[in-house]
């Protein structure tokens, strides 16, 4: 059904659905650099075969008639009313409230700010309007993957991400958490013979009521299909030009319009007058020459940027070698071979190799563990500083600057890349560099950005490795920053020691004194107390979890507060309220919240078992979250019996 009005469609509450906020707030970071990261990815995945690919990002800035009329072909009156029923009936969820600030940021402002996010020469919004389950979810076009379905990716090898999140970019970063496509097809990927202006909009709200009706969180516009449901409207050119989602030429490929654009980091900007666009303009354009250059400059990716206000429009095309003159030169020279034995001069390129072990695989194209190559890239800095300096670029086949590996040197000011898997002949790369590439990429946490494992609060999971490769594999990515540095030693010398930091010949000499105050040098300070999560599930929309706390035996005891944490792609943390916990072994106690465990006479260790449940009212989906047991407030349970505050 092709005919008939456009509408939006949410689809009534089932009385399993929980009242949730969409998990698409928690898995993209703000920042326009995530912006550029994220989006920049997608169509450097969505490319057709090796051809080169164009973005053209446009801030579009709507004030009177022009507004009026993009409110009205966006059907503005029904999706107003439902998202004002998000933020009256949602008990409190997080996505709710944004909406809700969103909503009343763009009803206050005579002004609208759109983001158009276009690419060309990609494959587009292939496949069918709906799953089939007759079909494979492998088989699904990318239509069903982008606009329908939520942690799914089903990109080939060569993809820069493997969890299905980097399209999730396009809600973070709309106030309204409303997006608009736009999409034409290659002839051989034409549906029902259909390939022109593939229309449809999807809003990621939160479940509400509205007229006395349930509703779940997402919304559809389109135009009725035959199976009752909103689907999408092709050829519709005066529609299309309505909603601002003009492409320029027939290339295949989507357009992603941002409704209500803003960057959640700082949501005043883009409100005020225009040179607050231009200053968007401006950063977003940083954050794609230092997160693209080798992709740039290898000619993979256009990209150009826009700004669009009333009648007048100003566009350039990125250009990292303004910016980063140093990194270009030495790429496009590596690629010509031209390279230097030494650093001698301006200009000059060395190439060290820097070996990187691949554990055996175990899934899909198997292997056994092998040593590979990368090459370290090094040239000397010109005078002219930029935020690439003294640091190695890490890159594998998308030519996206995964990570840095910093190190400064006291005469000398350098720039540097790595060149992992098939990144470093990327029009012809060896098996072996294939499988390398894999092993990196499975390495990296959702948010793309880590192959070396951080320590700490800076630890992100690389548990996508553990379904396909053979442990150990820490060892071998902590391998590549020394590596590395020991490339970079080799080219510069010693790193220079820090002020009033001794020797480290010093140092090992004296490590022997670190004791506990009081206690003399015999032993080193008590750690604190461990937490090992032991079993986890999910369980009528709640976590259900178990853990172990452990502490060294001490006297004094412990008192510790247990919190459950949600974990987001940056691994950043932010608890949420136990419903239920309780003491299932061990000698602890619980009193408000806080676990007691006192010392014991004998034994080196204490330990105490637990059992908690999560509150309902959780920012997202339980099956849609990571999470992770933290000890809060760790001090001396004497301490805190006396009235210390944990």
């Amino acid at each position: 059904m092709d005919g008939g009005a456009t509408r939006w469609q949410w689809e009534p509450q089932s009385p399993a659905y929980g009242n949730y906020g969409n998990a698409n707030q928690w898995t993209v970071n703000a920042g326009l650099e995530s912006l550029a990261r994220e989006s920049a990815q997608n169509t450097n995945d969505a490319r057709r075969g090796d051809e080169p690919a164009e973005l053209v990002f446009s801030f579009i800035r709507l004030t009177g008639h022009d507004r009026h009329r993009f409110l009205h072909a966006l059907e503005w009156s029904q999706l107003r009313s439902h998202l004002q029923s998000m933020g009256a009936s949602s008990g409190g969820a997080v996505a709710a409230g944004q909406i809700l600030a969103g909503l009343e940021a763009v009803e206050q402002s005579e002004s609208l700010l759109l983001l158009r996010v276009a690419d060309y020469g990609c494959q587009g919004l292939t496949g069918p309007e709906f799953p089939d389950d007759h079909v494979p979810p492998d088989d699904y076009g990318n239509f069903i993957k982008l606009c329908r379905l939520d942690l799914f990716s089903g990109k080939d090898k060569a993809a820069g991400g493997s969890f299905g999140l980097g399209k999730a970019v396009y809600w973070r970063f709309s106030r309204l958490q409303t997006v608009l496509f736009n999409s034409v097809l290659a002839p051989r990927d034409a549906v029902e013979g259909r390939t022109a202006n593939r229309v449809l909009g999807v809003s990621q709200g939160v479940m509400h009521r509205h007229d006395g009706i349930g509703y779940q969180g997402r919304g559809f516009f389109g135009r009725d299909q035959r199976n009752g449901y909103v689907g999408s409207v092709w050829d519709d050119p005066a529609l299309v030009h309505a909603l601002c989602l003009n492409r320029s030429d027939r290339r295949p490929g989507t357009t992603a319009l941002l409704v209500g654009f803003y960057d959640p980091d700082q949501p005043e900007r883009g409100l005020g007058g225009p040179e607050e666009l231009t200053s968007l303009a401006r950063d977003l354009r940083a954050g794609v020459e230092e997160n693209f250059w080798p992709l740039l400059t290898r000619g993979g990716l256009q990209v150009r940027i826009e700004v669009i206000d009333g009648g007048a429009t100003r566009a350039e095309v990125v250009d990292p070698e303004e910016t980063y003159t140093e990194l270009v030169t030495a790429l496009r020279r590596f690629d010509r071979g031209e390279v230097d034995d030494q650093l001698v001069g301006p200009n000059s390129v060395v190439v060290r190799d820097v070996p990187i072990t691949i554990s055996r695989r175990r899934t899909g194209d198997r292997h056994d563990s092998f040593v590979h190559l990368a090459k370290l890239v090094v040239t000397a800095s010109d005078d002219q500083p930029d935020t690439l300096e003294n640091r190695v670029c890490l890159v594998r086949r998308p030519e996206m600057v995964v990570q840095t590996v910093d190190r400064s040197f006291d005469a000398y000011k350098y720039h540097g890349f790595l060149l992992a898997g098939a990144a470093i002949d990327p029009r012809d790369p060896s098996p072996e560099q294939l499988w390398a590439d894999d092993f990196l990429r499975y390495s990296e946490p959702p948010s793309h950005d880590r192959w070396i494992p951080g320590t700490g609060r800076r630890q992100a999971s690389q548990a996508n490795l553990t379904a396909h490769y053979q442990a150990p594999w820490l060892p071998h990515l902590r391998g590549i920053e020394k590596g590395v540095l020991d490339a970079l030693v080799s080219l510069f010398g010693a790193p220079p020691v820090r002020a009033q930091q001794p020797p480290e010949s010093l140092l090992r000499h004296f490590r022997f004194l670190r004791a506990e105050p009081g206690v003399g040098a015999r032993g080193g300070a008590p750690r604190k107390p461990e937490v090992d999560v032991t079993d986890w599930c999910v369980r009528d929309g709640r976590w259900d979890v178990r853990f172990t706390v452990r502490a060294k035996n001490r006297s004094e005891g412990w008192a510790v507060r247990p919190a459950l944490a949600f974990v987001g792609l940056d691994g950043r943390r932010n608890t949420v309220d136990w419903a239920v916990l309780e003491v299932d072994e061990g000698g602890g106690s619980l009193e408000e919240g806080i676990l007691r465990m006192p010392g014991t006479p004998r034994g080196r260790y204490i330990k105490v078992a637990l059992h908690g449940v999560s509150s309902g009212d959780l920012p997202i989906p339980a099956e849609e979250s990571a999470i992770d047991v933290l000890l809060q407030g760790t001090t001396q349970l004497v301490q805190a019996q006396t009235g210390g505050q944990p």
